[in-house]
C-alpha cells in the first residue's frame, strides 16, 4: 500500500514543482499539500472504504483549486507589471501594445485533473450510487470540463438507465450547453439537436412512461423551432440588404419559398409527433396531456398545437372533470381567437347556439360558461359542481381585477350578471343531485351568501345538514349552518341550538367533534357575558371538562381557525375573572395545568405553544395581583407562583422550547428571593 501511494505522490512532483517555480505556492506549502495528500490517500486506501474519507479530500482539493486561481491572478498581473515596466525602459511607447507570451502551464489544470481522478474512483468504489455521478457533473461545469461532462453524463445512464433526470440533463448539455459561470452567462458547447434528440429518444425507449421525458422532448423541438424561426429572419433580413442594389429578384420564387417555410414552422409537426406518441404511451392522463398545453403557453405561434391538443381532450375525456374545465379555460384565454369550435356540446352543435335562447350570447366568456353548464347536465357529480363553481367564482373575481369596481362598464356589468345567474342555476341543480358531498355543500352555501341571500343560505344547509347522509356525518357543515344561522338572526342562541343537536350526531371519536364542542364553549362563553345564568354556566364547566379530555385528538386541516386549549382555557379564565371570581379561575387553571394530561406530551404545534405562553403569562399575572392585595397568605401566594412557573418550566422544556423555559425559571428565582 505504502508503494502505491508513493508512486501516486511521484506523480504530482512535475505539476507542483510547476507551480513553485511560477510563484503560485511557496515551498512550505507545497511540502503541506503533499502531506495532506499522503495522509488522504492512505484513508482512501483502508479495507472498507469510507464515503466521507472521500468527499473530504474532494473538498479540501476545491478549495485548494480556489486558492491556485488567486494566487496564478496576481501572479499574472505582477508578471504584466513588470513587462510594462521593462518594455517602458527599453523605450517603447506607452500606448504601443506589448507583445506577451502564454502564462499557462501543465501545472495550472493539476489540481482540476486530480479531484476528477478522485470522482472516477469514488465512482468505482460506489457504481450505483447516483449522488457521486452528479457531483462531479457538478464539478466538471463549474471547471469548464466540456469533454468530461459528456463522459460523465455517459457513464451515468449506464449505470442508471430508470433515471428520467438524467437523460434529460445530459439532453440539456448536448444542445443547450451551460452556464460557464456566474458572472459570464455565455453558453459553453451545445447546439447539437441530432445528439440530444438521441438521448431523449432512447431515455424514452428505455422508460415509455416517464411524463418529464415525453414533455421535454416536446419542448426541445418547439425550441428549435423557434430557433431556425430567428435564424431565418436574420438571413432574410440580410438577404434583402443585398438585393437592394439588383435590378431583378424573382419575387414568386421568394413567396413561395416564404410560404413553405411558414408552413414547415406553423404546423409544428415534430412537436406533434411526439405529443400523439405520448398519449399512446400515456392514454388515461388527462393533467398529462394539459401540461403540454401549459408548455405551449412559453413559445410563441403555437395555437395549432394547443388547439389539437384540446380536442383529442374533448374526444378522450369527457368524463372527466378537469377535461370540462380546461375547456372553459382555454375558451376564456383565447377570447377573440379561433379556438376550431372546440367550444361544442356532445351532440357537435356550438355551445353558444344552443344556449342562445337562454339568454346566453356568444361571447368566448360566456359560451365557456354554457359548456360548463352542459357539464354539469351530461356529468352530475360532486367535483364536477365544484370545479364549476370554482371557476365562475375566480372569473367574477379577474373581471373585477381588470376593471374598477366603482367605475365598471356596461359590458363587464353584463358579464358578471350573467355568471350570478349561471352560479344560481349551478346551485339550484346541485341542489337536486345524489352526489351531493359536504364541500359541495360548503360551496353552494358561499356562493348563495356572496350573492347576497342569507336567508336562501340557511334554508340550503338546513336542508343539506337534515336530509343528506354525507352531510349530516359532516362537522363542517354544522358548523357553518350555525355560523351562518347566528348571521341571519343575530342570536347565539339558535347557533347554540344547532352545535348542541351537531354534539349528538356527531360521535365523540369523528374529527370534527372537538371543533363543535369548542364553537359552542366559546358561544355560550359570550353569552354569559351578556345574561347571568345558572344552567349556562353549569353547561360552560362541563364542555371544558370536554375540551380537557378531547385535547389529544389532533387538529384537521380541514377546520379553518380552530382555537387550541390553551385560548379557549385562556377565555374562560378572563370571563370568570371579570366577574372576581378568583377561585373559579384557579380552578380553570388547576384543570388544565395539573389535573390533566396536556401539558405531558410534547407534540404541541407553534399556534399551542404561543397560546400556552400567554396562558401562563396571564395565571401568574392574576396571582401577582392577588398577592399584592394582601387579601391571602403570602407563603402560599408565594408557593403558588413557585409552582406555576415550576409547571411553566417543566412545559416549555419537554416541548423543545429551552429559552422560553430559562425565562420562567430565572423569574421563579426572582419571586424566591
Amino acid at each position: 500500500m505504502a508503494e502505491q501511494v508513493q508512486a501516486i505522490l511521484d506523480r504530482m512532483v512535475p505539476s507542483l514543482r510547476d507551480l513553485l517555480d511560477k510563484g503560485v505556492f511557496t515551498e512550505s506549502e507545497v511540502t503541506s499539500i503533499v502531506e495532506r495528500r499522503r495522509d488522504s490517500e492512505y484513508l482512501l486506501r483502508r479495507r472498507v472504504a469510507r464515503a466521507p474519507d472521500y468527499a473530504r479530500y474532494i473538498e479540501a482539493e476545491k478549495n485548494l483549486e480556489k486558492l491556485r486561481m488567486l494566487r496564478n491572478k496576481k501572479v499574472v498581473a505582477r508578471k504584466i507589471a513588470e513587462e510594462r515596466e521593462n518594455h517602458e525602459k527599453n523605450g517603447g511607447k506607452e500606448n504601443e501594445p506589448i507583445k506577451r507570451g502564454t502564462s499557462s502551464s501543465f501545472g495550472d489544470a493539476h489540481i482540476v485533473q486530480h479531484i476528477h481522478l478522485l470522482y472516477v474512483r469514488a465512482k468505482r468504489k460506489w457504481k450505483h450510487d447516483l449522488k457521486w455521478h452528479i457531483q462531479h457533473a457538478e464539478f466538471a461545469k463549474d471547471a469548464k470540463s466540456h469533454a468530461m461532462l459528456s463522459k460523465i453524463y455517459a457513464e451515468a445512464l449506464q449505470l442508471h438507465p430508470r433515471n428520467a433526470a438524467l437523460w434529460i440533463e445530459s439532453a440539456k448539455h448536448e444542445y443547450f450547453g451551460y452556464v460557464v459561470s456566474e458572472t459570464n452567462s455565455g453558453l459553453s458547447g451545445g447546439g447539437a439537436i441530432k445528439n440530444a434528440r438521441v438521448l431523449l429518444q432512447r431515455g424514452l425507449r428505455v422508460n415509455p412512461t416517464a411524463k418529464e421525458l415525453w414533455l421535454q422532448s416536446f419542448c426541445l423541438e418547439l425550441h428549435y423551432i423557434q430557433k431556425l424561426r430567428g435564424r431565418r429572419e436574420l438571413l432574410q433580413l440580410r438577404l434583402k440588404l443585398s438585393q437592394k442594389d439588383e435590378e431583378f429578384v424573382d419575387e414568386e420564387e421568394e413567396e413561395f419559398n416564404k410560404e413553405a417555410m411558414e408552413s414547415f414552422y406553423e404546423d409544428a409537426k415534430l412537436p406533434r409527433i411526439i405529443y400523439k406518441n405520448a398519449i399512446k404511451s400515456i392514454p388515461s392522463d388527462v393533467n398529462f396531456r394539459l401540461r403540454f398545453k401549459d408548455q405551449c403557453k412559453l413559445f410563441p405561434q403555437t395555437q395549432n398545437v394547443v388547439q389539437e391538443i384540446m380536442v383529442s381532450v374533448e374526444n378522450d375525456f369527457g368524463n372527466v372533470e378537469e377535461a370540462w374545465i380546461a375547456r372553459a379555460s382555454y375558451g376564456v384565454e383565447n377570447e377573440g381567437e379561433n379556438t376550431g369550435g372546440f367550444l361544442k356540446s356532445s351532440s357537435g352543435s356550438t355551445v353558444g347556439s344552443k344556449r342562445k335562447h337562454e339568454g346566453i350570447d356568444n361571447d368566448k366568456d360566456i359560451m365557456a360558461l354554457a359548456l360548463l353548464e352542459e357539464a354539469t347536465e351530461s356529468l352530475q357529480t360532486s367535483k364536477m359542481f365544484i370545479e364549476s363553481i370554482s371557476f365562475a367564482r375566480s372569473y367574477i373575481q379577474k373581471i373585477c381585477e381588470d376593471n374598477d369596481t366603482e367605475s365598471m362598464d356596461e359590458s363587464a356589468m353584463q358579464h358578471v350578471g350573467k355568471i350570478v345567474s349561471f352560479l344560481k342555476k349551478t346551485v339550484k341543480k346541485a341542489e337536486k343531485i345524489d352526489a351531493m358531498s359536504p364541500t359541495l355543500a360548503l360551496d353552494c352555501t358561499n356562493v348563495l351568501l356572496e350573492l347576497g341571500a342569507p336567508a336562501d343560505a340557511v334554508e340550503f344547509i338546513t336542508a343539506m345538514t337534515d336530509d343528506n347522509k354525507e352531510c349530516n356525518r359532516s362537522a363542517m357543515c354544522w358548523l357553518r349552518r350555525a355560523e351562518v344561522s347566528a348571521r341571519l338572526t343575530g342570536n347565539l342562541r339558535s347557533a347554540c341550538k344547532i352545535l348542541r343537536k351537531a354534539m349528538k350526531i356527531i360521535p365523540l371519536h369523528q374529527v370534527g367533534h372537538r371543533e363543535i364542542v369548542s364553537k359552542l364553549f366559546l358561544n355560550l362563553l359570550l353569552l354569559s357575558t351578556t345574561k347571568k345564568s345558572s344552567a349556562i354556566e353549569k353547561e360552560i364547566s362541563s364542555l371544558y371538562q370536554k375540551v380537557i379530555l378531547l385535547c389529544h385528538q389532533r387538529h384537521s386541516d380541514d377546520f379553518e381557525g380552530t382555537v387550541t386549549v390553551p385560548a379557549l382555557s385562556l377565555a374562560y379564565m378572563q370571563v370568570v375573572s371579570s366577574k372576581g371570581n378568583h377561585q373559579g379561575m384557579r380552578k380553570i387553571y388547576d384543570q388544565l395545568l395539573f389535573s390533566s394530561n396536556y401539558t405531558k406530551t410534547s407534540d404541541k404545534t407553534e399556534a399551542e405553544i404561543i397560546d400556552m405562553r400567554t396562558f401562563f403569562e396571564q395565571c401568574i399575572s392574576s396571582e401577582q395581583i392577588v398577592k399584592k392585595s394582601g387579601l391571602h397568605d403570602i407563603k402560599s401566594q408565594r408557593r403558588t407562583l413557585i409552582r406555576l412557573h415550576d409547571a411553566a418550566f417543566e412545559f416549555f422544556m419537554n416541548t423543545g422550547y429551552n429559552g422560553i423555559a430559562n425565562t420562567f425559571f430565572r423569574k421563579k428565582h426572582e419571586i424566591a428571593m
